[in-house]
């Protein structure tokens, strides 16, 4: 009887043991889906491969949740899967919690305005708030309007129109044209229009 005692004793024991790691467990898989965290608040690429080249094969919004199947490049890249399609994003857009509503969101960049705009004629060079980031090339001087093209750290535009706020870009090597805010954009040489 004390041998049938000791038994369950000792099964008991083993259990109590056990259940920490069994609900960590359960815990660590719960936590492979994290939320898009950036820090401006817009969508995160998703992409065809670990690298910032011309992958973009789909677009998460802010505060989405993903599904993190593992992590690449010394955690760098996380292999993410969002509405059945799947790819990879930069894992420190990427946040266990979701965040707080954007507090800009219907807010009053809502309207689209060309008042002021002068034309000018200057080369810039893109410069992001994050150097490994991106800057948004918009179809209109708004915030709240559709994302034309995106542009990397040091690549070259010209600006034909200006309003203090906004520039209005022409970019020669893929014949587009579209508006970024000012604050993104460095001046590398100022030039007369050729006639």
């Amino acid at each position: 009887m004390k041998r049938v005692s000791l038994r369950v004793l000792a099964l008991a024991l083993t259990l109590a043991l056990c259940l920490p790691v069994l609900a960590a467990a359960t815990t660590s898989s719960a936590s492979r889906v994290y939320y898009v965290d950036t820090a401006n608040h817009k969508s995160l690429n998703l992409r065809s491969s670990c690298d910032l080249g011309d992958n973009i094969i789909g677009s998460i919004p802010y505060r989405a949740a993903v599904t993190v199947y593992d992590f690449y490049a010394s955690n760098t890249w996380v292999w993410v899967e969002y509405n059945g399609k799947s790819g990879y994003v930069m894992s420190r857009y990427l946040s266990p919690w979701q965040p707080a509503v954007d507090p800009g969101q219907g807010g009053s960049d809502t309207a689209i305005s060309y008042a002021n705009f002068q034309p000018t004629f200057y080369t810039v060079s893109v410069r992001p708030s994050n150097p490994s980031g991106y800057v948004n090339m918009r179809w209109a001087p708004s915030k709240s309007t559709a994302v034309h093209q995106i542009y990397y750290a040091g690549e070259v535009l010209q600006v034909i129109a200006d309003n203090g706020t906004w520039c209005q870009v022409y970019d020669t090597s893929r014949n587009l044209c579209g508006f970024m805010m000012k604050e993104f954009l460095t001046i590398l040489s100022f030039g007369a229009e050729a006639n």
